[in-house]
């Protein structure tokens, strides 16, 4: 049998890699939202600093670790990426630790898998080869091509099998479960003396390796003044904006993404705290009202709810807050899209948006 050698990354500076992983993880998932909006001048870098600077002195009291020193380690380690102006990216090692740290802290069982035999008469498999065979990338399903593998690993003497030489070949097919997850990042998540975007983005992490593992894809969108995609590398650095909600953006962008999914559940799950505070404009401008219940606002966001239905999305919709207000304008936001409203606390969050979803899949 061939002996296959695995090269494990070590750890810079002196750090074992596992504890430097688990440090980056751990500083990740316990930064405080509200405080890091109390400084909006402040990088990422200073605020990542800080955070595993917390998070040794929390777990490894006596090791006297120095957050830039960490950081820098970090990099070094090639676990955390620059890409340009966009600040931070999580390499997939340090991506996938934080989703199943995030995923472990839920205590809920395994997703649930396609049951009986493949192929099924009238089903696509859960996956169908298509294409060249590609390398592996660290994190994605380990689909192995053994002819290609092998080739790849003849050049060195026999015996030995790298990581490297790892070939897949990418596929189409089966998905039973499409998700576009919603984030509120406006101001509002972070305001009154309680954090509801960290909770939030905790389960945008559970949930993509959730939905992953269950053989499904998702995709995370920002909503503030407009809405945007969120890169998997760089949802653990997202932050709250000084800006209003445009949730009809929002639902905009689930709907043409969901639109292009062949999933068998297609699902878009809205997490805010109150009702949508802007709106884009027949002109494109961007119209702000944060000030009682627009009428352009509501209207808009109600159609933007009604096509979400028309396109055959089903919308799962989440409510950190309890403003009566706000509580009016969900429940018949989900009227008109026939969805579900859920009003549950942000600790429960994670929890009780991956039930749901389990309940579906």
């Amino acid at each position: 049998m061939a002996k296959v050698v695995y090269e494990k990354k070590r750890g810079a500076g002196g750090v074992p890699a596992p504890e430097l992983l688990r440090l980056a993880a751990e500083a990740l998932l316990g930064l405080d939202e509200e405080v890091a909006a109390k400084s909006p001048l402040a990088s990422e870098e200073e605020l990542l600093a800080a955070a595993l600077e917390e998070a040794a002195q929390r777990l490894e009291p006596e090791a006297g670790l120095n957050g830039a020193e960490l950081l820098r380690r970090l990099r070094e380690a090639g676990w955390l990426q620059e890409p340009g102006r966009g600040g931070f990216a999580a390499a997939p090692e340090l991506l996938r630790a934080l989703e199943l740290r995030a995923l472990k802290r839920l205590l809920l069982p395994p997703p649930a898998r396609a049951a009986g035999p493949w192929p099924q008469p009238g089903r696509r498999g859960p996956h169908e080869p298509h294409g060249a065979a590609v390398p592996w990338r660290w994190g994605e399903p380990l689909r192995l091509d053994a002819a290609a593998t092998l080739q790849a690993a003849l050049p060195r003497p026999p015996a030995e099998l790298h990581p490297a030489d790892l070939r897949v070949r990418e596929g189409e097919g089966g998905r039973r479960l499409a998700v576009a997850l919603l984030l509120d990042c406006s101001h509002s998540m972070v305001l009154y003396g309680a954090d509801r975007f960290g909770p939030a983005k905790r389960t945008a992490l559970a949930l993509a390796h959730w939905v992953r593992a269950g053989g499904g894809e998702n995709q995370a969108f920002c909503i503030h003044d407009e809405a945007e995609e969120i890169a998997a590398a760089r949802l653990p650095f997202v932050r709250v904006q000084p800006s209003h909600t445009n949730t009809a953006a929002g639902l905009a962008r689930a709907r043409e993404w969901l639109r292009r999914r062949s999933a068998a559940e297609r699902v878009a799950v809205l997490i805010t705290d109150g009702r949508p505070t802007a709106v884009t404009a027949d002109d494109g401008r961007i119209y702000k009202n944060a000030w009682g219940d627009d009428p352009l606002i509501r209207e808009k966001t109600l159609a933007a709810a009604v096509r979400l239905r028309k396109t055959g999305v089903h919308l799962q919709l989440y409510l950190l807050g309890g403003e009566a207000q706000a509580r009016a304008f969900s429940a018949e936001l989900v009227r008109r899209a026939h969805g579900v409203m859920v009003e549950t606390d942000p600790e429960r969050l994670g929890w009780r948006v991956l039930l749901d979803l389990q309940r579906l899949n």
